[in-house]
């Protein structure tokens, strides 16, 4: 082997990286080589590629295995078939998916979770045991999601997951599923007493985990997911009984977790929710306690506290933060600018747009609400000082994605030259002359 990787080196085939490290010079040369291997030999190449790098990481010294490399190594080994080659496959899958969790890397976790459910079920898996790997993947999925079509994706791999674990009677699947869907959004501290459309997909999914529950003797290690799934329903449902009936059993089962999800649904003691989510380092609880928090300031007419907790709030807009988290933040930070009398146009249109990839009645909603907002600071007509039409808007939030403006007609459902007209519109309402110039403007926090 090693004078083969000599003669490679002297014909130009390939180059060293680094110790024991080769690549080819030229991607064509690899596929050339790779090309001339039939499927079996491809596959037992990567199977002894596989051992390769395993072995190398317990050696000291040397270069290890990342984990993408034995996930990629030995899904393309499976082919081979059998349960071993299978199995390993899911389990370097499995870990690949849980190193881009740590990463906040939701997209590519969301794909390993879902190749290692693949494989779980072509190994003969359990359907419960490969669908908690489907809704591990539909839970990263939507906290990643960027577009509809993410979101999209993840709901149905976690309504699929449910659906194995109600024929299973496998409660903590159908409870893993259903809360991967998520919290019930809010419409923002601004938006007083309203409350958002209602999500039929997520209040079925709360309704038929909370079914799987046993009326009497519940097992101990079950009570934080019972009473997580009992106190998002009363919040999709406005039912306090239940709410409380959840904080006792959170209490009961000793889960900080659990129990700052039941004060959220009960409505009080918020402080404790930050002081638990901090503990936790959980930013989605943190951010729902912020909102919820910001929002009971504003309704009591404390301002200084509200905006107090809209500033944290907007502190947690990370490009590493899941979607829930992102866009709660933009959103806090549209809110404190409408609190303080100066409404920032370009941040409402940036809360709307990244509202729109979890959940998009929500989002319209509480983009309708914040324009809304005539507090005493905000007088009326305010919240679009830049003038723009309702159409204008929404082209705004496509056009500051970087959309052609032939996808925004598709989008929206207009001709490609009344979406340029509207473009033009804008860019003179705003003051910029290309789209370059817009992002700029709105990306830096100019004020309109």
């Amino acid at each position: 082997m090693l004078g083969g990787l000599e003669d490679g080196v002297t014909a130009g085939l390939i180059r060293e990286q680094g110790p024991q490290v080769y690549a080819f010079v030229r991607a064509l040369g690899r596929e050339v080589c790779y090309d001339t291997l039939g499927p079996r030999q491809r596959a037992e190449l990567h199977e002894r590629v596989a051992a390769v790098l395993a072995r190398l990481g317990a050696l000291g010294g040397v270069r290890a295995a990342t984990v993408q490399e034995l996930a990629y190594h030995t899904a393309e080994a499976a082919a081979l078939g059998g349960r071993q080659r299978l199995d390993a496959a899911v389990a370097a899958a499995a870990t690949a998916a849980a190193a881009a969790l740590e990463d906040a890397a939701y997209d590519l976790a969301a794909g390993y979770f879902a190749q290692a459910a693949l494989f779980a079920g072509r190994a003969g898996w359990a359907p419960e045991q490969s669908g908690r790997l489907l809704a591990a993947a539909g839970t990263a999925r939507l906290r990643g999601a960027s577009g509809a079509g993410a979101r999209d994706a993840g709901r149905a791999s976690l309504t699929g997951a449910i659906r194995l674990g109600l024929r299973a009677g496998d409660h903590g699947l159908v409870a893993a599923a259903a809360l991967g869907l998520g919290p019930r959004p809010t419409l923002g501290a601004l938006a007083g007493d309203a409350a958002p459309p209602p999500d039929p997909v997520r209040l079925d999914a709360l309704r038929d985990a909370c079914a799987t529950l046993p009326a009497t003797g519940l097992p101990p290690e079950q009570h934080s997911a019972a009473a997580r799934l009992m106190s998002r329903l009363a919040y999709e449902t406005g039912r306090p009984e239940l709410a409380r009936r959840a904080l006792d059993l959170a209490r009961t089962g000793g889960d900080p977790r659990a129990v700052a999800e039941a004060l959220l649904a009960v409505g009080g003691e918020l402080d404790q929710v930050v002081r638990e989510a901090v503990a936790l380092g959980d930013e989605e609880l943190l951010a729902r306690a912020y909102d919820l928090a910001a929002a009971e300031a504003v309704r009591r007419g404390q301002t200084g506290r509200a905006a107090a907790l809209l500033e944290r709030l907007a502190a947690l807009a990370d490009l590493r933060a899941a979607a829930l988290v992102r866009w709660y933040a933009l959103r806090a930070a549209a809110e404190l600018a409408a609190l303080r009398g100066t409404p920032d146009a370009a941040a409402a249109a940036r809360a709307l747009a990244a509202g729109q990839a979890v959940a998009p009645a929500a989002a319209d909603a509480a983009d309708a609400a914040l324009r809304r907002w005539t507090g005493p600071k905000a007088g009326p007509g305010r919240a679009n000082p830049a003038g723009l039409t309702a159409r204008e808007r929404e082209v705004l939030v496509w056009a500051l994605r970087g959309t052609p403006a032939k996808e925004i007609a598709s989008a929206l459902v207009l001709g490609e030259r009344t979406v340029e007209t509207h473009l033009a519109s804008i860019y003179r309402k705003l003051g910029v002359r290309t789209r370059i110039e817009l992002i700029r403007k709105l990306g830096d926090g100019s004020g309109l």
